[in-house]
């Protein structure tokens, strides 16, 4: 008996851990300046899963001193006002056995879309609490106001879906500006090095690349508990999710705020010092129906270390089952291959016959990281291949399908889709440049002589009936291909110029210049939009679909 808590006692008493259990957030501006040093050969890390725990990273590099930029000598720079400025943050309170920093955040963007000669602008406000008590225990709060009036592309999709892409319902403001807020918080628990616990609402991100198959940060923050346990060569990653579906929206399913609920595992191995590989299962489920009757959270999807697929089969369940793997390769210290397979439904025979079986829901990602470019530092090339096949992600009623908020939980253009996206990055001190170009074709769902619209595959949050009397939704069984429906191709280039002012908030001056150009069956839409931004960290906002 005394043995068994002395173990535990060494396993959950001791520490073992770093002060700092707070996450780095996910901004990709942040997250492409550590990229090189946390998928080094022989790093030993776990880089699927994001964002990353700030313990984790500092263990590799400095996120704060990456950028090697030093101040100007000279005694103006030297004063205190000066170091919280340009190194440090506004409010600093340190004492033994804790530490609180507070700052504020915000977003001042003006420019104008060139398809319309309209200004575009936004004005978002807000501030961030963070802390440590102790070094066992972290804790994140922010909250963003805004306004803002969207360039036209975004615009259409607010107006279609009444939320502003990852950030939330929106009301009118003005004549034709939107007004929206957002707020992010959680604890982290670090007892042992072998355990952390999270819970909060936020986003989580799963996977190497830009882009992910298996859980993206596309949509609005969300409830979430996360147990994450390390040992050996493992980390074991499980999510509980609270998701949404809003009414009022093209893309919400039936019905209005209806609750549902996602869990998932992730295993991750590093099988050599160059290869890592993952393991993912989720299932999504709703709440309740429209007729009133609830079902809550199921205690069956609670158990952290059993198979979903077996379980829902044993009790004859409609939920949404989906499963994948994710791989990372570094080669020859600066090259990195990385790749994800997204298994929605699958048979062998119908996939042998190729016959283009509607349920045969799959989806792959193939990526190529390059650092040091030419040799030269802090260059770097980015080049990612995106498939999903027609109906992926979705489910029997567009309540079960795999999103949240109106929007996407894996990719933002749903399923039915090819994609390619190039990133071309280069850095000196606090000066960034970052080139960006994205080729993208999708089948969109065609009108039918009644006046309604056939679903192809493309919209996920149509329901397909599959067990219901037959796929009475799908109009084929068979003969379905990738792109099927009306053909759009999109493509974008961006230029962004960036200068760091303070590394440790993420306070930056951003020029951008856009250029979007959508060509469909008899018409395109080509957007130029240009923007001058002053801002500090923000969460990541997709506006390339």
């Amino acid at each position: 008996m005394k043995s068994r808590f002395l173990w535990l006692f060494l396993l959950f008493g001791l520490n073992w851990t770093s002060a700092q259990q707070f996450n780095l957030l996910h901004d990709n501006f942040r997250y492409a300046a550590i990229d090189e040093a946390m998928n080094a050969r022989g790093a030993g890390t776990h880089t699927a899963v994001k964002p990353f725990r700030m313990s984790d990273v500092r263990a590799v590099v400095n996120p704060d001193s990456v950028f090697g930029a030093r101040l100007p000598s000279g005694k103006a720079f030297s004063r205190k006002w000066a170091q919280k400025v340009f190194n440090d943050h506004l409010l600093r309170f340190e004492g033994e056995g804790y530490a609180l920093f507070v700052d504020p955040l915000f977003s001042f963007e003006g420019g104008q879309d060139r398809f319309t000669g309209n200004g575009t602008w936004a004005n978002s406000r807000g501030a961030q609490v963070m802390g440590n008590i102790g070094s066992q225990v972290s804790f994140y709060t922010s909250f963003w106001e805004n306004q803002s009036v969207q360039v036209n592309y975004v615009d259409s999709f607010v107006q279609r879906n009444n939320v502003i892409p990852g950030q939330g319902r929106v009301k009118p403001f003005g004549t034709n500006g939107y007004d929206y807020a957002f707020a992010t918080g959680y604890i982290s628990y670090t007892p042992s090095r072998f355990f952390n616990f999270q819970v909060g609402n936020d986003k989580n991100f799963i996977g190497d690349g830009y882009r992910s198959l298996l859980l993206s940060d596309n949509a609005f923050n969300y409830p979430f508990a996360k147990i994450t346990t390390t040992f050996w060569k493992l980390r074991y990653t499980n999510l509980f999710m609270s998701w949404q579906n809003i009414g009022n929206a093209a893309n919400s399913g039936i019905g209005g705020y209806l609750q549902k609920f996602a869990t998932m595992h992730h295993l991750s191995l590093n099988a050599t010092p160059w290869l890592n590989i993952g393991l993912f299962e989720s299932i999504v489920w709703q709440g309740g129906d429209t007729l009133g009757n609830r079902r809550g959270f199921d205690p069956n999807y609670l158990n952290p270390i059993i198979f979903y697929r077996p379980v829902e089969f044993s009790r004859g369940s409609p939920d949404n089952v989906i499963m994948g793997l994710n791989f990372k390769a570094t080669i020859l210290k600066k090259y990195v291959l990385y790749g994800q397979l997204v298994l929605d439904e699958f048979s062998l025979r119908e996939v042998r016959a190729r016959n283009g079986w509607w349920a045969n829901k799959q989806g792959f990602q193939l990526g190529y990281k390059c650092f040091r470019l030419f040799g030269i530092p802090n260059l770097s090339w980015q080049n990612e291949i995106n498939v999903v096949r027609p109906y992926t992600y979705g489910h029997f009623t567009g309540e079960q399908s795999y999103t949240h908020f109106a929007q996407t939980m894996a990719h933002p253009l749903g399923a039915n889709f090819v994609e390619n996206v190039q990133f071309l990055r280069w850095r000196y001190r606090r000066i960034g440049l970052e080139a960006k170009f994205l080729y993208a074709q999708y089948g969109a769902d065609s009108l039918k002589a009644d006046g309604t619209r056939s679903n192809l595959g493309q919209n996920i949050f149509v329901g397909t009936a599959e067990i219901v009397g037959g796929p009475t939704e799908v109009p084929s069984i068979y003969g379905n291909k990738i792109l099927q429906g009306v053909k759009n191709t999109v493509m974008f280039a961006d230029l962004t110029l960036s200068y760091l002012i303070n590394p440790i908030t993420g306070m930056r001056l951003e020029l951008c210049g856009s250029r979007r150009m959508q060509a469909f069956p008899g018409g395109e839409r080509n957007t130029t939009w240009v923007f001058l931004a002053f801002r500090t960290q923000l969460p990541n906002r997709y506006y390339d679909f």
